[in-house]
């Protein structure tokens, strides 16, 4: 008995490590979440794209496979909307990624925003900068400029940033800034730095995946019943 325990132990954490060792940036990273309730903003009433520029860390090499649009009432959205990251020093090449949120509620919800996966994951330069956008309609709610004050250690004000995609620490408040324009990718800087227009959003495997939760309650109901077993 006590070598299924270890057998049965052994081979699930192979499940649960195997993704962690190919995959170095963690499950449910975003690049950002906002501090403040979004619908408490004068509501911008921007027609166009909006979003923000950023540089990537110097400490992982960002994965991303999830873009989303924000939702902060948690209501159908009554229009779709695209969303893309674009590569700040190849703009012709089109899009990295590219995705249509679409207007209701299909796009699953979690912390703010409608999530689409994307069909393949994208793998992000370290220590080089993006574009992140999204189109917005001044119909579905997302709030207005939001910002952190300097220094800034990753959260001193509005926004706490991702560790796994953005630069932190003070000093480096200049390398991300909120942008905008009538064209996609929005490129017009904001004056104001360590700012985001926070319609857009990112991140890795934000929505868990069904499976992984089937293996997890699986290999947790199994445990369960060896222990019993063992102690009857």
């Amino acid at each position: 008995m006590k070598k299924k325990l270890i057998l049965v132990t052994w081979t699930l954490a192979c499940l649960t490590l195997a993704p962690a060792a190919f995959a170095q940036t963690t499950d449910g990273s975003v690049l950002y979440t906002p501090n403040v309730n979004l619908t408490s903003l004068s509501q911008n009433s921007f027609v166009g794209y909006v979003g923000g520029i950023f540089l990537s860390t110097y400490s992982y090499y960002p994965e991303v496979n999830y873009l989303g649009y924000a939702d902060p009432t948690g209501a159908p959205l009554v229009n779709s909307h695209v969303v893309s990251l674009w590569d700040h020093d190849n703009l012709g090449a089109g899009p990295l990624a590219s995705v249509t949120v679409p207007a209701g509620s299909a796009a699953p919800l979690a912390d703010g925003y409608r999530w689409v996966q994307l069909s393949s994951t994208v793998n992000l330069t370290y220590g080089h900068y993006y574009y992140i956008d999204a189109q917005v309609d001044n119909v579905d709610l997302w709030g207005d400029l939001i910002s952190n004050n300097s220094p800034d250690n990753g959260n001193n004000g509005q926004i706490t940033w991702g560790s796994q995609y953005v630069q932190l620490g003070s000093g480096w408040e200049f390398t991300r800034a909120g942008v905008y324009g009538g064209s996609d990718p929005a490129t017009t800087q904001t004056s104001l730095s360590d700012s985001i227009y926070p319609a857009a959003n990112l991140g890795f495997n934000v929505v868990p995946e069904p499976a992984g939760l089937s293996i997890a309650g699986v290999g947790a109901v199994v445990l369960f019943r060896l222990v019993l077993k063992r102690k009857s």
